[in-house]
C-alpha cells in the first residue's frame, strides 16, 4: 500500500490531545458498549430455552441453527393438549362405517350348499387362545358348534368345517368365539335358497301308477316334505317326513301325473321350503274302455268301464264330444281303473260314442255303442167286431212304465186321431188296456197305431168290422184328452170338459 506524505497524514489524523495531567486522553468508540448487553441476552435466552425443555418433559435437544434456538421437531407444542376422544364410526367413501377394532373372520367360500366345506380365516384374537366356531341359522340362539381350534402366536385363526346338511336356512351366521373372553367375530354365510338333494334309485323312467324309490337330504329335522311331479304346488302326490338329520332314505312312492317326456321329481320342505329335484322320464298312458252291452235299447242300463288311467284321477266321460260339459264323471282307482253304470237316455238312436279323458293326465280314449230301436208287439182285444163293440189293447216290448198313445189311422200309416192311451208296466207290457168303441160308420176295417211316448216304438193293430144287416146308430165319442196321470195337462177350469182316464 502506497504511503501518504507527511502532510496528508497530519491533516487526516490530528495529533492526540493530552489532558491537563499530562496523560493521553481515553479513546471512546460508540460500539464498544454492546458486548456486555449481548452476553446478558444470550444468557437469558439459554435460560428460557432450558425452562421450556424442562417444562415439556426435557431431554430434547435444542435446535441452534440460524434464526436462534428452536425446539426439536418431536417436541410437543403444548404441555396441556387434551387426549383425542376415540370415535366408534367414521366416514369412508361417503359411507358411515364402524371404526372400532377387534377380531374379524372371513369365510371361503361364503356361498355353499348344505354339506359343503367352509374355511374360516380370522385375526385379532389373543395369541394361542382356544376358539369355538358355531353356525347359527337365525339371529337368536347360540347355534351349533361345528369346529374348535387355537389361534397362532399372532392371534390369527385358520379352521375348516362342513356345513350341516340339515341346515338349509338362507340366513346363516358363522360365529367365532374366543374361550374365556368376550372377543367374538361373525360372518354371513349364504346358502342357495334352501336347496336339498334327491337321487333316484334304479331307473328314472316310468308312467303314472308305477313306483319309484329315492333318497333325499337337506331338509329340516323332522320336517314334512311334499312330493310333486312336474310342478311345485297344488296337491302333493304324497307327503313324507324327514328324519332327525333332515334326510329321507329309500322312500318308495307311486309315480304321479306329469307331462310325457323329461319331467321332474320335486320335493319341497313344508317349513324351510327347501327344494330338491331329480329328472325323470315320464312315459305316456294308453287307456282302454268298453261299453256293455254294446247294443242296447234306450231306457236300459249300460255299464262303461276303463283302465290305464292315472291312479286316483277323475275321469271325464263325454257323449259324442270330447269337450264341453261331461255326461259322466267318475274316479279312477289306485290302479287307474273305473266302472260306471247308467241308463241310456231316450232320444238316442243308432251309433253313439263315449270319450273318456283323464282330468290330470289328459289321457283319452273313445269307444262306441249302438242304441237299438224298440219293436213292440201290439193287438186289439178282438180281430173282428160289429159297430158299437168296445175294444181294448194288448202290448209288449215297450219301454218300462212308459205311456202308450193309441191313434186311429190308416193301414201302414203313422199318426191319426188320438183315441185312447194307457201305461205299460215295468216290463213294457199291458193287457186289456185303453178303450175304444167302434163307430157305426167305421167301414170294413180299423187300424190302430200304438206309439210309446218315450221310446218311440210303435206297432199297428188291425180290427175287421162286420157290416150289420141293418143300420146301427152308435153315439159318437167325444175327442180324447190325455189325462194328467198319463202326462196330459190339467183342465184350465172346472167347467172345461175332460175325458176320464181309461185303464190308466
Amino acid at each position: 500500500m502506497e504511503s501518504l506524505p507527511p502532510e496528508s497524514r497530519a491533516a487526516e489524523s490530528p495529533p492526540p490531545q493530552r489532558n491537563t495531567e499530562g496523560r493521553p486522553p481515553v479513546k471512546r468508540h460508540g460500539n464498544g458498549r454492546w458486548k456486555p448487553v449481548l452476553a446478558a441476552a444470550v444468557v437469558i435466552v439459554i435460560v428460557w430455552q432450558l425452562i421450556q425443555v424442562l417444562t415439556r418433559g426435557g431431554g430434547n435437544a435444542l435446535n441452534t441453527s440460524s434464526g436462534g434456538p428452536k425446539p426439536a421437531a418431536n417436541a410437543s407444542t403444548s404441555s396441556h393438549s387434551p387426549a383425542p376422544t376415540p370415535t366408534s364410526r367414521v366416514t369412508l367413501g361417503g359411507q358411515t362405517v364402524p371404526a372400532g377394532g377387534g377380531p374379524i373372520i372371513v369365510l371361503n367360500p361364503g356361498l355353499v350348499a348344505p354339506g359343503g366345506q367352509v374355511g374360516v380365516d380370522g385375526s385379532g384374537f389373543d395369541p394361542g387362545a382356544p376358539v369355538e366356531v358355531r353356525v347359527r341359522a337365525s339371529r337368536s340362539g347360540l347355534g351349533t358348534v361345528v369346529a374348535r381350534g387355537k389361534t397362532t402366536s399372532k392371534g390369527s385363526l385358520a379352521i375348516q368345517f362342513n356345513l350341516p346338511s340339515s341346515l338349509s336356512s338362507a340366513d346363516t351366521t358363522v360365529v367365532a368365539q374366543e374361550s374365556g373372553s368376550n372377543k367374538t367375530a361373525t360372518a354371513q354365510l349364504v346358502t342357495p335358497g334352501g336347496v336339498g338333494n334327491v337321487s333316484i334309485v334304479g331307473k328314472a323312467v316310468g308312467r303314472p301308477g308305477d313306483r319309484v324309490t329315492f333318497s333325499a337330504a337337506g331338509f329340516g329335522p323332522g320336517e314334512t316334505v311334499n312330493v310333486y311331479w312336474g310342478r311345485i304346488g297344488g296337491t302333493p302326490a304324497v307327503t313324507l317326513t324327514a328324519d332327525s338329520s333332515g334326510s329321507i332314505g329309500q322312500a318308495s312312492v307311486q309315480v304321479g301325473v306329469a307331462p310325457v317326456g323329461t319331467t321332474t321329481l320335486v320335493l319341497v320342505g313344508a317349513k324351510t321350503e327347501t327344494t330338491a329335484t331329480a329328472a325323470y322320464q315320464m312315459l305316456g298312458l294308453y287307456p282302454g274302455t268298453t261299453a256293455h252291452p254294446y247294443a242296447v235299447e234306450a231306457g236300459k242300463t249300460q255299464t262303461f268301464s276303463g283302465s290305464g288311467f292315472a291312479p286316483g284321477e277323475r275321469v271325464l266321460i263325454y257323449l259324442n264330444a270330447s269337450s264341453g260339459t261331461p255326461a259322466l264323471i267318475t274316479q279312477a282307482t289306485s290302479s287307474g281303473r273305473f266302472i260306471v253304470s247308467y241308463v241310456v237316455p231316450f232320444g238316442l238312436k243308432g251309433s253313439q260314442t263315449l270319450t273318456a279323458i283323464g282330468e290330470q293326465s289328459r289321457a283319452s280314449v273313445s269307444s262306441g255303442f249302438d242304441v237299438l230301436p224298440y219293436s213292440p208287439v201290439v193287438q186289439a182285444s178282438t180281430y173282428g167286431a160289429l159297430p158299437g163293440t168296445s175294444l181294448s189293447f194288448y202290448a209288449s216290448g215297450f219301454a218300462a212304465n212308459e205311456v202308450v198313445l193309441v191313434y186311429l189311422g190308416r193301414s201302414g200309416g203313422a199318426g191319426g186321431q188320438l183315441v185312447t192311451a194307457f201305461r205299460v208296466n215295468g216290463q213294457g207290457s199291458a193287457a186289456a188296456a185303453g178303450s175304444y168303441v167302434i163307430q157305426g160308420n167305421a167301414g170294413h176295417a180299423l187300424y190302430f197305431n200304438l206309439v210309446g211316448q218315450e221310446s218311440g216304438g210303435s206297432g199297428t193293430a188291425k180290427v175287421s168290422v162286420t157290416t150289420p144287416d141293418q143300420p146301427v146308430t152308435v153315439p159318437s165319442q167325444p175327442p180324447y184328452v190325455l189325462p194328467p196321470s198319463l202326462g196330459g195337462k190339467a183342465s184350465p177350469s172346472p167347467s172345461a170338459p175332460s175325458q176320464p182316464a181309461q185303464n190308466g
